[in-house]
């Protein structure tokens, strides 16, 4: 609904051009018609000095018509509804506190990992790795144009959380991949883990980390900016549901720095380093 003030138009009354000769608004005039012996009407009229006569009509319609209109932007401007997050929000317009104040979210403790096309696939993961997406806002439509416009097939992560730039805060979006129990497109040639889930192992390749591991983005930039604490939050709950679910160890999550020294991201910010991160997972 558009909040701005609609001007009416103006509206046309009648004048007083229509009353009898002598005669505006009901009250007689100086003009009036002179009585027998030459006085004027207004002599036979009881003195009445020291008192104001009613107020001309047209007065009292204007300001009514002022008042009315005065009385309806008031209305309008104290019952405007708040514009979602999906509108327009400009800066000059101060009414509207932040969209994150207008949308509160209520996100579940618990995301959901069952996956709805097929049974889950226990035995095929190993390890999970966390990646962000670069950028300070996106969903998970924008990151799939940007996997499709790389050669992929589709998005190539597993579930996508929001920072409220494009998603809700915190939210957790289940991709394609996961739904239909399919290998992640997320590792590169460079990559590998850092080291052997197993003994008597090798570390896992980029072929096995697409294979074997769940992947997992968060919308944002860890170089530049703190991820936000609903995110991290739901980071924390879908990590240690996979785990739960499928029996991975703290030792095989990986954040997508550790798999090549070249790799930068989800970086300087203390609430996501990875040993911090590590230490508050199951064992």
């Amino acid at each position: 609904m558009n909040t701005d003030v609609e001007h009416l138009g103006n509206l046309q009354f009648a004048s007083n051009a229509g009353s009898p000769s002598g005669v505006r608004d009901g009250v007689p005039t100086s003009g009036g018609m002179l009585n027998a012996g030459g006085a004027s009407s207004r002599d036979a009229v009881p003195n009445t000095a020291g008192t104001r006569g009613p107020l001309p009509r047209s007065f009292v319609v204007w300001t009514a018509f002022a008042v009315a209109c005065a009385a309806s932007i008031g209305i309008l401007w104290i019952t405007a509804p708040v514009r979602g997050v999906n509108n327009l929000h400009t800066s000059h317009d101060m009414r509207e506190p932040p969209v994150a104040s207008n949308m509160p979210v209520v996100i579940n403790t618990t995301p959901r990992i069952a996956p709805r096309d097929t049974p889950m696939a226990h035995g095929q993961w190993q390890a999970i790795v966390v990646y962000d997406s670069g950028s300070p806002a996106g969903d998970v439509a924008a990151l799939e144009r940007r996997h499709l416009d790389a050669g992929l097939s589709g998005l190539g992560y597993h579930f996508v959380i929001g920072n409220g730039q494009g998603m809700e805060d915190g939210q957790v979006a289940v991709g394609f991949r996961w739904e239909r129990q399919l290998p992640g497109a997320h590792a590169n040639a460079a990559m590998c883990a850092p080291w052997p889930l197993r003994a008597h192992e090798a570390p896992l390749s980029a072929t096995d980390l697409n294979r074997k591991s769940v992947a997992i983005c968060l919308v944002g930039n860890g170089e530049r900016r703190a991820f936000t604490d609903q995110q991290t939050r739901q980071l924390l709950n879908l990590v240690r549901a996979l785990q739960a679910e499928l029996g991975i160890g703290a030792h095989a999550v990986f954040f997508h720095r550790e798999l090549s020294p070249t790799l930068s991201g989800l970086g300087k910010f203390g609430q996501l380093q990875p040993g911090t991160f590590r230490a508050q997972l199951l064992p």
